[in-house]
């Protein structure tokens, strides 16, 4: 009798183990993580009212640096609570001949929210230097009023403003698109940025980052008809940890970059 025991405790011992393994190697990462209220998780970034710099990556190369910033507090007019997000940032280009890197794109966004997370209002802007171009989006209002402004070498080459405008939203979004060079995008919906939507879903437990174990936020942002997502980590205090996207760019806080990211990729020999 003590021997089948014995035999029957190894074998529950072998089992919780090897099942314990498979939940830490092979389960993912989120499903260790206790689900949460994703409002929860928007309070403790606009609380934590200042900005964190990020390296952006590109298939784990860097190809610029991001700023997010976070705050909340009281409108002086009407008393409401509203929160401040705001993320400006460069793309750049390494460039073999000069042995430097050479700045693409610079931008800067600036939205306004309501305690309940509804979007009041939006400041977007970008600049190619080597265009010669600076592009102008804002939003405004519950009925997502907006207006565009784009200049090319100091020429003013598109100014659209919705309300005073009987043109359609998606003859607008075509234009903007052109004038940036990347042409019109077939089957284009009508453009009104503040019915973008994303499905949201937050846990909170502990995660590895740069081989640090680290309690942090998970918020992910999913976009149903796009089908891409957007996973942003934060701290216990709110700081943003690391932002990962489906298309291969990644913005990680420059405490946890790994040095590899900084490797430049150089052109193949040629024989002799």
């Amino acid at each position: 009798m003590p021997l089948r025991i014995l035999t029957f405790l190894i074998v529950l011992f072998w089992m919780g183990t090897v099942g314990w393994l498979c939940a830490v190697v092979w389960a993912p990462p989120e499903s260790r993580m206790s689900q949460i209220d994703p409002l929860e998780v928007y309070r403790v970034f606009f609380n934590w009212n200042d900005s964190a710099n990020m390296t952006l990556l590109e298939h784990g190369i860097r190809r610029g640096q991001i700023t997010v910033a976070g705050g909340s507090g009281e409108d002086a007019e009407t008393g409401t609570i509203l929160r401040v997000l705001s993320v400006s940032g460069s793309i750049e280009k390494y460039d073999e001949l000069t042995s430097s890197s050479l700045v693409d794109l610079f931008w800067k966004g600036t939205v306004e929210f309501s305690e309940a997370m509804a979007m009041e209002e939006g400041e977007f802007s970008v600049r190619i230097p080597r265009q010669e171009l600076t592009a102008q989006l804002s939003v405004t209002g519950a009925a997502a009023g907006y207006k565009a402004k784009v200049l090319m070498a100091g020429r003013e080459i598109l100014n659209f403003d919705s309300a005073a405008s009987g043109q359609s939203n998606n003859a607008l979004a075509s234009q903007l698109l052109a004038t940036g060079g990347m042409g019109a995008i077939p089957g284009l919906g009508d453009f009104n940025p503040a019915a973008i939507k994303f499905e949201t879903e937050a846990r909170m437990g502990n995660f590895n980052f740069a081989g640090r174990d680290m309690r942090a936020f998970l918020l992910r942002l999913r976009h149903p008809e796009q089908d891409q997502e957007i996973r942003v980590y934060l701290s216990e205090v709110g700081e943003p940890l690391k932002i990962e996207t489906d298309l291969g760019f990644e913005a990680i806080s420059e405490i946890l970059v790994p040095l590899d990211a900084y490797r430049r990729e150089t052109p193949p020999r040629l024989n002799d």
